[in-house]
């Protein structure tokens, strides 16, 4: 059996209430899940990713931040709460944060910019990696350019662990991967690479080469082709990476390894 990391999920989701223990306790295990990334990205998720993390220590360790689109869920003293809070053993990262312009009329792109400079400085002072979310607006590529010019000009780029984040859910041109990995970023490759429309994510990830990104569901969302429709869920991971693999016309094993490294490597897992 190979062995995967799902670098990216949200299995404190609701669409996982009914079946959340069985799927952490058998599902994955069965798949070749080693490790879950649980993803808080608002300040009532914060808690719950930490306690997910205590209650399979092995499996699943948190990160916590704040999406863009709960940027207008930051409270007056949830800033402070979550400094105190990302220095806990059981998180692993600043995320995700970032920048999503197609939910300006949720979270205007002022407050987002703010509460993007804000967890920025909190990387800073913790030298913890980052996990980034940038969303464009169709075609318009801005999201992108204002989340490099604040990387640029607000993050001293260190991070304790041997890279310095991840571009989650890449869905961009080899133009916005170059910039993110000159950055010491890696890319975050999930079920939109196996999509038939978004041939030029796979031609960038190709450019990229495997020992630059790691594999994610981002799940519920974003199903592998195939199980489109369907809850997504971290025993998918070997879907994606077979679909990677056979893109890259590597053996899904070494793609397995390869991922599984980086992604320790980011986190810092043992």
């Amino acid at each position: 059996m190979n062995f995967f990391i799902d670098s990216h999920a949200h299995l404190n989701d609701p669409a996982f209430d009914a079946d959340r223990d069985s799927l952490l306790q058998h599902t994955l295990p069965q798949a070749g899940i080693v490790h879950s990334i649980e993803i808080g990205c608002s300040p009532e998720e914060w808690l719950p990713a930490l306690q997910l993390a205590s209650a399979y220590p092995a499996l699943v360790h948190a990160v916590l931040g704040v999406h863009p689109e709960y940027a207008v869920k930051l409270g007056e003293n949830d800033l402070a709460r979550l400094a105190q809070l990302l220095p806990d053993p059981r998180n692993t990262a600043v995320g995700e944060i970032g920048l999503d312009y197609t939910c300006l009329d949720i979270s205007p792109k002022d407050l987002q910019q703010k509460t993007f400079q804000q967890m920025l400085e909190l990387g800073n002072q913790t030298q913890l990696p980052l996990v980034l979310h940038i969303r464009r607006q169709g075609e318009d590529y801005a999201a992108y350019e204002d989340s490099f010019y604040a990387l640029k000009h607000n993050w001293k780029g260190a991070s304790r662990t041997k890279h310095a984040g991840v571009l989650h859910c890449f869905c961009a041109r080899y133009e916005e991967a170059k910039r993110a990995l000159d950055m010491g970023l890696l890319l975050g490759i999930n079920g939109c690479f196996t999509y038939k429309k978004n041939e030029y994510i796979r031609e960038a990830v190709k450019k990229a080469g495997a020992d630059k990104i790691i594999l994610e569901t981002d799940c519920p969302y974003l199903s592998p082709q195939g199980k489109r429709g369907q809850r997504n869920d971290p025993s998918n991971i070997p879907l994606i990476g077979t679909f990677v693999a056979d893109y890259l016309n590597m053996p899904v094993e070494a793609l397995a390894q390869t991922t599984v490294q980086n992604t320790k490597d980011l986190y810092g897992l043992p």
